[in-house]
Formats: C-alpha cells, sequence, structure tokens
C-alpha cells in the first residue's frame, strides 16, 4: 500500500466508524408495530456529521484542486457513494431492515456493494487528501501514511487473495443464521455487522478498480479472478435462502415483521437480493474491469511506439504474435467468469435437487407416523 493510499483508507474507516453507531442505537428504539411511517429517519448526529464531512473534505478538495483535470462522472460516483451510505442508515430504510429480512439485504447491499463500488470508481484519495486542513495532514495523516507497521498490515490486508477473502467473510458470517440473528437483536453486534461489511467492501472495491496497473496494482486478469471468487458465494448462498424450505432467521418474528408478511416468503425474496442483483454487481464490476484494462492496452502501446529505441512490428503477423500473450491472458479472465456463471447454475440446480428431495422425505416421514 502506497503512502497516498494510507490516509484514504484511514479516513474511511473513520467516517464508517463514527457514521454508524447512531444508527446501532437507533436499531433499539423502534418497534414493527402497524404500517410503515415513511418520516422514520435516523437522523442522528453521528451519521449527519459523518455525511457532512465525508462531503465537505471532498468539496474542499475540489476547490483546491481547480487546476488539476476535470473529472465529473468520478466527483458524481463519489457523491453518490455517500448518499448510497446515508440511504441504507439514516432513512426509512434502515427501520424496516431491522423488521424485514428482504429489506434487511437491501440495506446490506448498499453497505456492502453499491456504495463501496461507486466511491472505489471514483479514485477519491487526492481529492480527500487535498480537502482536510493541513495541520490535519501534517499532524496526523503524515505520521500515520509514514508508519510502518500500519503500512505492512493494510499492505497484506489489500493482496487479492486477503482483501478477496475477507469480502467474501463479510457475507457468509453475517448470513449465518445465529450470527445473524444475534446482530438484530444486539445493538453492538449490528455495529459491527455494519462497519465489517462496509469497511471489506471499500478495501475489496478499491483494490478492483485500483487505477495504478501492475506490478503496483493488481493485474487485471487477477481482478477478474477475484470477482469471480466474490460472486460465487452470492449465488449459492443467495440460492439455497431463495429454494430452502425453512425458516432460518426466526430473530425476525421475535422483533415483529413488517407488514404481516410470511417468514418464508420476506426470505425468499431476500434471498433473491443476495442472488441476483449482488451478482449483478460483481458482473458490472467485471466489465469496468475489461475496461480499464483495454485503456491500460492502449496507453501501453502507445507509449511503445512513442519509444525510439522500439521497433514497430513491420507485418501483420509480427503485431498478432506480439499481442497474443496479453489477449490469452484477457482471453482466460472472461473464460473463468463465464465458466464461473456455469458452475453456478450447476450448483443452484443442485441446492434445489437437495432441497425437494428432502421436502418430500419429510412429507413421506410426517404421513408415515402413525
Amino acid at each position: 500500500m502506497s503512502r497516498a493510499q494510507l490516509p484514504f483508507v484511514a479516513f474511511v474507516f473513520a467516517t464508517a466508524i463514527l457514521g454508524l453507531p447512531g444508527a446501532a442505537v437507533a436499531h433499539a428504539e423502534h418497534e414493527a408495530g402497524g404500517a410503515l411511517i415513511w418520516n422514520e429517519w435516523s437522523l442522528t448526529p453521528d451519521i449527519v456529521i459523518a455525511t457532512v464531512l465525508a462531503t465537505g473534505i471532498y468539496i474542499a478538495g475540489i476547490l483546491r484542486r481547480r487546476a488539476a483535470a476535470k473529472r465529473p462522472w468520478r466527483d458524481a460516483a463519489y457523491f453518490a457513494g455517500v448518499a448510497a451510505v446515508f440511504i441504507a442508515l439514516a432513512t426509512p430504510i434502515d427501520h424496516m431492515a431491522e423488521h424485514l429480512f428482504a429489506m434487511h439485504q437491501i440495506q446490506h447491499l448498499l453497505l456492502r456493494m453499491i456504495a463501496p463500488m461507486l466511491i472505489a470508481l471514483s479514485a477519491p484519495q487526492a481529492m480527500l487528501i487535498s480537502g482536510l486542513p493541513a495541520p490535519l495532514r501534517r499532524g496526523a495523516l503524515a505520521p500515520l501514511a509514514g508508519s510502518r507497521a500500519i503500512r505492512a498490515i493494510f499492505g497484506f490486508l489489500m493482496r487479492p487473495v486477503p482483501v478477496t477473502a475477507l469480502f467474501i467473510a463479510s457475507l457468509a458470517i453475517w448470513q449465518y443464521p445465529p450470527y445473524h440473528d444475534a446482530a438484530l437483536l444486539n445493538d453492538g453486534i449490528h455495529y459491527t455487522m455494519h462497519v465489517t461489511m462496509l469497511a471489506a467492501g471499500l478495501m475489496f472495491f478499491w483494490r478492483v478498480f485500483d487505477t495504478r496497473p501492475s506490478p503496483a496494482g493488481a493485474s487485471h486478469g487477477v481482478r477478474l479472478m477475484m470477482l469471480v471468487a466474490a460472486v460465487l458465494p452470492h449465488i449459492a448462498l443467495g440460492a439455497y435462502t431463495t429454494l430452502k424450505g425453512e425458516v432460518l432467521y426466526p430473530a425476525y418474528d421475535v422483533v415483529g415483521r413488517m407488514f404481516g408478511v410470511h417468514p418464508l416468503i420476506d426470505e425468499t425474496v431476500g434471498g433473491f437480493v443476495i442472488w441476483v442483483p449482488s451478482s449483478m454487481m460483481c458482473l458490472a464490476a467485471a466489465i469496468v474491469v475489461l475496461h480499464m484494462w483495454g485503456k491500460q492496452e492502449e496507453r501501453t502501446e502507445e507509449r511503445r511506439l512513442a519509444r525510439l529505441d522500439i521497433a514497430v512490428p513491420a507485418t501483420g503477423a509480427a503485431l498478432v504474435a506480439e499481442a497474443a500473450p496479453k489477449n490469452k491472458a484477457m482471453a482466460l479472465g472472461v473464460l473463468g467468469f463465464t465458466l464461473a456463471m456455469f458452475v453456478s447454475a450447476f450448483l443452484i440446480g443442485l441446492i434445489d435437487h437437495i432441497e425437494t428431495h428432502a421436502r418430500e422425505r419429510a412429507k413421506l416421514t410426517h404421513t408415515a407416523t402413525p
């Protein structure tokens, strides 16, 4: 991890930790009785302060870097990412998420995937660092960025394998029914759930959308493999939650499900959110990575042609031979993602078969019981 990256990572973690306690405390203040009240907003000081800081510092950075190249789409992506976190934690979505498994998965989709993807795509580190007051940059962030221990820890965690494992764990651990129910019934655990989801998402997509080429950043083929590894658990877990025949998360009945929704219907819709929208986010990320890969190849080729000491291939065959290794790497990445989709389809069919067989056996056992 470079010194330019570490201040941004520290800022994001600080903002996440500052903004979530209010949402966690607000969980204990709501009850499920009656229909949804659309003015049920969690506008606690923590969430408001975190949102204002994240927005204000970035705007200050834009104003201080007016001479820099204009990047309107990146600015829009950053503000949309911050807005996604705010929507997940401060709007009535937060209230509904406490009483509907399906809405809870939408909230997690915002925190783990949509917001981190948008923020990472914006590459906001330069704007955020520029937007901080000079005394804070010199007195706090500079020593933090210069710490060998911190850089070593984050450098390890941001490697492709550890960061992908953390991202998958942020889904698998918190969807494990005992842990999920415990988080729903305990504010402190719920706070930890949201912090780890947001942090894991930011770290993962920061690595996937890293603007630095290899070797400073991961190769684009590795990034595609990271997304393949991430999408498979979403498909498998989402399919299982959608197709299973028993209630997995009874804590929602303890706190009270909204609108009188049947538990199995609630969990089926929630499983679909884990299954399809989350997988589509990984597919969208893969398309972005392929686009970045193509752009990187164009820049590399332009630099190569600009150097006088490298001869331009004289024939079409020579040009094809030179491009073959790069094309092979890209083809392997696309093939890996395609194979992952076929494997996922097989897993879904297998899960459905197992669930159907289990239900039939349960019916036969029930019928045979005197």
